[in-house]
Parts: structure tokens; C-alpha cells; sequence
């Protein structure tokens, strides 16, 4: 048996969330997205995810990975 995803966070504030949905709105990469909320792409990845998923947040021209401002490297996995 193997436990997967067991040191993810699955937990946002409400103003976290806004946050998320006005840089993903604005093309903010995942990289820089990650650094803001300090955790890994796979986070924000799963919370693009959970977004898409009801409808909150809708595809962008920069696709998942966006790639504004993105100045840096961040975490990964």
C-alpha cells in the first residue's frame, strides 16, 4: 500500500484563494505563484485543479504554467 500525496497543502485561506485567482487572472506564473504562497508547483497545481474544477478560474492564453513575471526558480515536485 502506498499513501500518495500525504505532505501536500490542502488548506487555503479565503484570502489566499482570492490572491490565487487575481495572479492566475493575470497570467502569474505557477513558479512565482508557489514562492508567493510558499509551498511547491504540485500545490498550486492541485489548487488550479480544484478552481477549474467549480468553475472559478477558466483557461488562460499562458496556459497552466503562465509565465509572467517569472524571475526565478522556485520549489519543485
Amino acid at each position: 500500500m502506498t499513501i500518495i500525496l500525504e505532505d501536500r497543502k490542502f488548506i487555503w485561506e479565503s484570502n489566499e484563494i482570492k490572491e490565487f485567482r487575481k495572479m492566475w487572472k493575470q497570467g502569474d506564473s505557477v513558479n512565482n505563484m508557489a514562492r508567493r504562497f510558499n509551498c511547491k508547483n504540485i500545490d498550486i497545481a492541485m489548487l488550479v485543479l480544484d478552481q477549474a474544477e467549480s468553475k472559478l478560474i477558466h483557461p488562460r492564453p499562458t496556459g497552466l504554467i503562465g509565465g509572467k513575471h517569472d524571475n526565478s526558480k522556485s520549489k519543485t515536485n
